[in-house]
């Protein structure tokens, strides 16, 4: 019998779901989860494989927008929940499902797709580049102290989990312009993000920084706990979004003169994080690891490098875009710090549509690229003329985890 790729019915959320657990190596939902977990599936757009009546292979996507360089932001597919069971890899139905999601990408005029890759080798063959990475930190808080850079002129709140949603919320849009890669918040994210701090059941905090105006401009969102050996305590940050640096660092500041904490950690901090720059002792600042966050495919070419800015410098690159999945992303651009223009020149560089797509949000360097067989120069200046337009900094970060 041939697979069957389509859309879900909302009475197969659950199967499907049970789905990718398997595929993924989790448990299934038991009610209690399940009820917590269906308005997310309710928001998001999914497909599945089935087998008869059976379903083999899933995938989903929230459509969100993404902070391109210069603050544009863009409508994304975030495509999560990709699962295909053991039994059937290896019959394209992976390939199918996002084909699948390509289309309705295309159809709802989406600029971008992005994920976060189990993976790292699965999803270039779909046209993703990996544009972006995070570190995982650890910060010890009495050698970080005092903080440089610091608003010294607000005040810090710690908010009432009945105030904790409105206040955040706004925040994190007004901050969201600042970095490119940084993705809006579904109603069912901001859930599961803030659970434990909004049900108040466990020492799950959410502070706001007020500036000498009384408004809002930063927000922090971590947990505390005692050392298994009750030898002081630790905390763990979730988010801290500010719509300045100085207001990020007083909330840094402010977490670190917490008493009883000896170690803080953070899962996801970016690259460039301005907080390393700014403690006491450098070496109270350690990164743990370094992973790759997100995972970029590019939809529509024209209106990706329409949407970003570029540096303002001499020169220009003309490249030529191959993409395999979707025709009319095939062409060939100039791009210049006035903008883009598809043209018919000759090239500078020739890409496939994943080494543009990592190299689109300006934190992946076209010398990088090149250097490793990814790029096709044609024009020995191209790819120091491609680095000056595309870098951005502050480099890519999401902090978002679908």
């Amino acid at each position: 019998m041939a697979i069957e790729v389509r859309p879900t019915k909302p009475e197969e959320y659950r199967a499907a779901s049970n789905t990718v657990a398997t595929a993924l190596m989790f448990p299934p939902h038991d009610d209690e989860s399940w009820e917590r977990s269906q308005p997310s599936w309710d928001e998001s757009s999914s497909v599945s494989a089935w087998d008869g009546d059976r379903c083999v292979g899933h995938a989903s996507q929230f459509f969100v927008d993404t902070t391109v360089p210069g603050g544009g932001r863009v409508l994304t597919g975030a495509v999560t929940r990709v699962g295909v069971l053991p039994t059937h890899r290896r019959q394209r139905v992976a390939t199918s499902l996002m084909e699948a999601l390509m289309a309705e990408a295309v159809s709802r005029d989406a600029v971008l797709m992005s994920l976060r890759a189990s993976e790292a080798v699965i999803y270039s063959r779909y046209g993703y580049g990996m544009a972006g990475e995070y570190t995982e930190i650890e910060v010890d808080p009495a050698r970080a102290r005092p903080v440089s850079g610091a608003a010294a002129d607000g005040t810090i709140r710690l908010l009432r989990p009945d105030e904790i949603d409105g206040a955040v919320r706004p925040i994190y849009e007004h901050a969201a312009g600042r970095r490119p890669g940084v993705l809006s918040r579904p109603d069912s994210w901001w859930q599961r993000y803030l659970g434990d701090a909004l049900k108040g059941l466990k020492p799950s905090h959410v502070v706001v920084h007020l500036d000498a105006n009384g408004t809002a401009d930063g927000y922090a969102h971590y947990d505390v706990a005692w050392n298994d050996d009750w030898s002081g305590g630790k905390g763990e940050v979730h988010d801290i979004v500010a719509i300045t640096d100085a207001a990020e660092l007083a909330l840094w500041a402010y977490l670190f003169d917490i008493d009883l904490v000896r170690t803080w950690k953070a899962d996801e901090r970016p690259l460039d994080d301005v907080l390393r720059a700014a403690v006491a002792d450098r070496r109270a600042y350690a990164t743990k690891s370094v992973d790759d966050e997100q995972w970029v495919r590019i939809v529509d070419v024209d209106a990706a490098l329409a949407a970003r800015t570029y540096n303002d410098v001499n020169g220009s690159v003309t490249l030529t875009v191959a993409d395999a999945h979707l025709a009319a992303n095939n062409g060939t651009w100039t791009v210049d710090a006035t903008g883009s223009r598809r043209t018919n020149d000759e090239c500078d560089i020739a890409v496939g549509i994943s080494t543009l797509s990592a190299a689109y949000l300006g934190g992946v360097a076209w010398h990088t690229l090149a250097a490793a067989g990814q790029v096709e120069v044609r024009n020995d200046k191209a790819i120091t003329a491609a680095d000056n337009l595309f870098a951005s900094r502050p480099l890519p970060f999401s902090g978002s985890f679908f």
